[in-house]
């Protein structure tokens, strides 16, 4: 039975998302409205750069400068921030030792958490940009294992989760931290904004091409189960369109028919304020229907997680 979080309140903890947590500068805690729990976030993008620049983005790029292609440029002569393996452990194995310990409940940002959404969930890798663009991934998602055995879980107490818009998994390097999430208790949860390249174009604006999205996640489910996920919005007030719906599915069951694995589908609308204010939520019915096509052209599970901006 597919699942709906609807987010009405901001005692939930849901609207606060922040990858900046106290002295910590790669490693953050969050509640999550689609773990249903704390996820610890790695940001392995501390310099906000991603190759997607998606409408409904909550990261803060204004300082950026317009590039030769559809990417903005980070500004000239600041220094990037680097990402070290090592810091990684170290504040992981701090943010779980506080979680084990009932201590991060203490904090001004949990206090409030409502007693169902106080457990621990995962490890996801996500950010401030595309975390499969870390030159050193594989790394990345081994230090993350190392950390939760240093902490003293045990795999089947906390997942692994790769939130990823899919366009770096073709990668060797990338291929190999997969296989490790597969062996740990790990997730693949891959981006499919659209069902069209004209709504990819304007949902993701990026210069990889759809096909290339579409690939990799095909491969990709070849190899290991994944999940879907997916924002839909309403853009100047209107939502996707029931021919875009319908497109959507059809990329769905092509994945499956060429003999990929989807675990499950999460359809999502904005939940935290994108810098475009012609940018905003899909309300609850709407997402509800969305979702229903989605059961019923692919036999799939759904779940949906509502939002409440602009609405």
């Amino acid at each position: 039975m597919a699942r709906s979080i609807i987010l009405n309140s901001g005692s939930r903890g849901f609207e606060a998302h922040s990858r900046n947590w106290r002295e910590f500068r790669l490693c953050y805690p969050v509640i999550s409205r689609r773990s249903e729990g704390l996820s610890l976030g790695v940001n392995l993008n501390p310099d906000r750069v991603c190759n997607f620049d998606c409408i409904y983005c909550e990261v803060d790029r204004r300082d950026f400068r317009p590039g030769k292609s559809k990417l903005p440029l980070p500004p000239k002569n600041l220094p990037r921030p680097q990402v070290s393996l090592e810091e990684i452990r170290l504040e992981l194995q701090e943010l779980l030792r506080l979680t084990r310990s009932g201590e991060i409940w203490q904090e001004p940002e949990f206090i409030n958490v409502a007693p169902e959404l106080r457990r621990l969930n995962d490890i996801a890798f996500s950010g401030d940009g595309e975390p499969t663009t870390y030159p050193l991934f594989d790394q990345a998602v081994k230090a993350a294992i190392e950390a939760r055995a240093a902490a003293g879980f045990e795999p089947s107490e906390v997942k692994l989760v790769l939130i990823t818009n899919a366009t770096q998994l073709h990668r060797p390097v990338v291929k190999v931290g997969l296989r490790l999430l597969a062996a740990n208790n790990g997730e693949i949860w891959g981006k499919l904004d659209a069902g069209t390249a004209e709504y990819y174009d304007l949902i993701d604006r990026t210069n990889v091409p759809y096909e290339k999205v579409l690939n990799n996640l095909q491969q990709t489910a070849l190899a290991q189960p994944i999940n879907i996920q997916t924002c839909f919005m309403r853009i100047h007030g209107e939502g996707p369109s029931k021919a875009e719906i319908e497109a959507y599915c059809g990329r769905l069951n092509h994945i499956r028919n060429q003999g990929g694995q989807i675990n499950m589908v999460q359809v999502y609308t904005v939940a935290r304020r994108p810098p475009y204010e012609w940018v905003t939520s899909l309300p609850d019915r709407d997402l509800e229907d969305i979702a229903n096509l989605i059961r019923v052209n692919t036999g799939l599970g759904v779940e949906t997680f509502g939002g409440n901006v602009g609405i």
